[in-house]
């Protein structure tokens, strides 16, 4: 097994409720503080969510979700690091880019319109294969091969994104977005078969439900499975991990691949 470094997400909520660590960063100035923190650590790339996707979680107005983002994103030295916003919304993802965001990391897979916005303005792509909206998503899972049916929208997506000059982007099987833990496991089994030489793979497994339902463990208690995950689709070839834990992540990464040259 090769291990190649992929980079690293690092994930900062700007919410009141998202799954992991609702609430802790919604001041701006905790925000920003973790932003160096996960710097410090390790993280290539700071991805800012200001909406909660957690299976049923219901969807926030434009507004609030700029009175979120923005404080934090016009904050950011951009020459430093790379940022990313995670949203859906057009007039929020449009915002994004404005205000200089690298990447918009799109659960919903993204729309023409993104595409157009992002050729403009140089900014990189990530298109997640989600059935429905948070709010009902996980009343979508009953697929005949849950990595065929992923493959099949990526291979629609493909071909709508080659009519746009991207600097780059990412497909990702969206673990645990309408996906049953033994769904999210089978897509991260077969991560070689999402990778192509025209774009990379995103895979965000870290803390997610998957971890505490087959493993009975609360959410603070999934770093195990975390890591494991991680180094199993790195095995693959997945191009980024999206991850809470930026440092110890990065850390088995080095160690695996020290022991697989």
């Amino acid at each position: 097994m090769t291990i190649n470094r992929p980079l690293l997400m690092g994930i900062l909520n700007l919410t009141p409720d998202s799954f992991s660590d609702g609430g802790k960063y919604h001041a701006p100035e905790n925000a920003l503080r973790k932003v160096k923190n996960l710097i410090e650590a390790g993280a290539d790339i700071i991805d800012l969510g200001a909406e909660s996707t957690r299976p049923g979680s219901q969807p926030v107005s434009v507004e609030e979700e700029l009175d979120r983002l923005l404080p934090v994103l016009r904050e950011l030295p951009k020459d430093k690091f790379f940022v990313s916003v995670d949203s859906c919304k057009m007039e929020v993802q449009t915002t994004a880019i404005q205000n200089g965001a690298h990447i918009i990391n799109d659960i919903l897979g993204g729309t023409n319109e993104l595409f157009e916005c992002a050729e403009q303005h140089s900014c990189g792509v990530v298109c997640m294969h989600t059935p429905a909206p948070p709010l009902n998503m996980q009343q979508h899972t009953d697929y005949d091969d849950v990595v065929e049916a992923v493959l099949k929208f990526f291979e629609s997506q493909h071909a709508i994104l080659q009519r746009f000059d991207l600097p780059r982007y990412w497909v990702d099987p969206g673990i645990g977005f309408g996906k049953t833990p033994e769904q999210s496991i089978e897509l991260m089994r077969n991560t070689k078969r999402f990778c192509g030489k025209d774009w990379g793979v995103l895979v965000g497994a870290s803390r997610k439900s998957w971890i505490g339902n087959i493993l009975n463990a609360e959410v603070d208690q999934r770093l195990g499975g975390s890591i494991a995950a991680a180094l199993q689709c790195a095995s693959q070839g997945a191009e980024i991990l999206r991850v809470h834990d930026v440092q110890e992540t990065k850390q088995a990464l080095d160690v695996a691949r020290l022991l697989t040259i």
